[in-house]
């Protein structure tokens, strides 16, 4: 996945809406979401130089529980994705995801992932026991709107402070990256844009 963040105090468009007309796109119904991050034991097999982030997501009465490793290389070749004990229980819903952050112009971050998830009618859905979680302060809320494959959202930090994000899915090779900067990045620094370096979760 190809990403680029900004916070709107600093430039650019303010909100995903502003964003999409000024790419001159169509927008999707928005989708709102509450997130809560938590502070949990992570467990003992954790790949070393690999941050563990665990998460639940509401929205429309429903609830998600996602679990993701992150680092800066890739993961150990052993266990496979398949073979991967998800934290939260037995699931299908998992993904191995290279994330490349576009700081500016022709320079990235890439990070590289795995994840599962697991989702619940029931809103009061809980991390298993074992992880011990605690929620890490209070939650944040996210806007998303679409336009094609490009999502873009807005995400109200628990803080207060406010983080804009433009990302698409693509392939982890050239090609896709030179066309996510050129119809994406591009018009994004034109706009007054100034991309940051930390995630969501860094915040």
């Amino acid at each position: 996945e190809f990403t680029v963040r900004w916070d709107p105090r600093q430039g650019g468009p303010v909100t995903p809406q502003d964003a999409l007309r000024e790419l001159r796109l169509k927008a999707s119904p928005p989708s709102h979401f509450e997130v809560q991050y938590f502070e949990f034991t992570a467990p003992a097999e954790l790949p070393a130089g690999f941050d563990a982030i665990l998460r639940k997501r509401l929205s429309a009465g429903e609830a998600e529980l996602s679990f993701k490793l992150r680092g800066s290389a890739p993961l150990p070749a052993q266990p496979t994705l398949k073979e991967w004990p998800c934290p939260l229980g037995p699931t299908r819903d998992r993904k191995d995801e290279a994330d490349i952050t576009f700081v500016e112009a022709g320079r990235v971050l890439t990070a590289y992932s795995r994840s599962c998830k697991v989702g619940s009618r029931d809103a009061d859905l809980q991390p298993p026991a074992a992880l011990q979680a605690r929620p890490k302060g209070c939650g944040s809320t996210m806007t998303r709107l679409r336009s094609g494959k490009l999502k873009i959202e807005e995400w109200k930090m628990a803080d207060g402070s406010v983080l804009l994000e433009a990302s698409r899915p693509g392939g982890h090779d050239e090609a896709s990256m030179r066309a996510f900067e050129r119809q994406v990045l591009q018009p994004l620094l034109a706009l007054k844009v100034q991309p940051l370096q930390r995630s969501k979760s860094a915040l």
